[in-house]
């Protein structure tokens, strides 16, 4: 749904303070050790996302002995730290009337890009300054341009929200809402203490999926990891666990002596482990066929005929239907015993097939 108009103007400074350019002070970065969010754990919530930042004069102010303009570069850095590459889609875009903006209401200075941690730190490098104007309604209408024609976005607005022209914001963000759909989440960090008002909470009701934090909030490396996760990420489904069920077949029920053609006998005697596989074909994600031997004749033979041997099971399978991609042969000749081949009744234990099929359970 579209958020009402809110028809109140922020305007508290002068037009002289609108016209505050650089500010001499360097950035120095806030220490900050990122949370470990393994990718593998996740997989992303949407599809592109765009970080949206003021660089307006009402920046340069400070907040407790920090400039704005620092802290919410702080809080771009410590997420860009955060997110893990998944693929997104991001860009950066900053807004006001600079140096840094070449003079312009908005400037897009990272992506639109498949995210890489170190782009998108150059790309906020490249804001040294805030100054001029506050046209938040251009920046946010920027950004949800930049990333036009992805699925789910999120648009991340980095602010202080002071000389906002709030009806200006609320007809963008309208008209991104009537080209996007459901697919927008505008989420607000503030920045500079101040609490979330009228603009932040409507944004964030934008189709019930945003938020609005303020950045001090955000602090910590847990905290941050938490927006993160709540703005980017879901839980990846748990893997599927895998047991093995082994079946053993002398080889003396499948093959002649000394021969590696299975016998109209040996397929009798796979029919059953045959029909179990193919009941349970989804489920099966792996076939191991492993020939052995007993000792008697030299290594090198042993080995090939016990290759040979899992060979010719592994064609009987794939003939009745059983998928030949999850099946893998393998030899052992006469390396892994089962019995002692000291005695015929050990040899006779020795010559075998093992078969070890991989069946997929739900994980809890």
């Amino acid at each position: 749904m579209a958020i009402s108009l809110i028809r109140t103007t922020l305007l508290s400074f002068t037009s002289v303070a609108f016209l505050i350019g650089c500010a001499s002070t360097p950035y120095s970065p806030a220490p900050f050790t990122p949370a470990n969010m393994d990718a593998s754990a996740y997989n992303p919530k949407v599809d592109a996302f765009v970080v949206v930042m003021d660089a307006s004069s009402s920046m340069n102010y400070s907040d407790q002995g920090r400039k704005k303009f620092h802290s919410a570069k702080d809080v771009v850095s410590h997420m860009n730290q955060t997110i893990p590459e998944l693929n997104y889609k991001s860009a950066l875009v900053g807004f006001g009337s600079n140096s840094c903006l070449n003079w312009e209401s908005n400037r897009v200075v990272s992506g639109p890009a498949t995210h890489r941690t170190a782009d998108f730190s150059n790309g906020l490098n490249m804001l040294e300054c805030a100054g001029g104007v506050s046209p938040m309604e251009d920046g946010v209408y920027a950004g949800g341009s930049t990333v036009q024609g992805s699925g789910q976005i999120a648009l991340i607005l980095v602010s202080d929200f002071l000389n906002i022209n709030t009806d200006a914001v609320v007809a963008k963000v309208d008209a991104l809402e009537a080209e996007y759909g459901d697919r927008l989440c505008i989420h607000s960090i503030t920045v500079g203490g101040a609490e979330a008002g009228e603009l932040t909470a409507a944004l964030a009701d934008v189709n019930g999926c945003g938020s609005s934090v303020n950045a001090e909030s955000l602090a910590s490396s847990a905290a941050m990891a938490g927006f993160v996760s709540d703005v980017l990420l879901e839980p990846a489904p748990a893997a599927p666990v895998v047991n093995y069920e082994k079946s053993t077949i002398s080889a003396s029920a499948l093959f002649d002596y000394d021969s590696s053609v299975l016998k109209e006998e040996g397929k009798v005697a796979m029919s059953d482990l045959k029909k179990s596989i193919k009941a349970r074909d989804s489920n099966v994600v792996n076939i191991d066929i492993i020939g052995h031997t007993d000792n008697t004749g030299s290594e090198e033979y042993n080995m090939d005929l016990s290759i040979r041997r899992a060979e010719s099971v592994r064609e009987y399978m794939v003939s009745k239907g059983v998928d030949a991609s999850k099946i893998n042969v393998y030899g052992e000749g006469e390396t892994n015993p089962v019995a002692s081949n000291e005695t015929r009744e050990g040899r006779a234990e020795n010559r075998r097939v093992d078969i070890q099929v991989g069946i997929t359970q739900d994980a809890n």
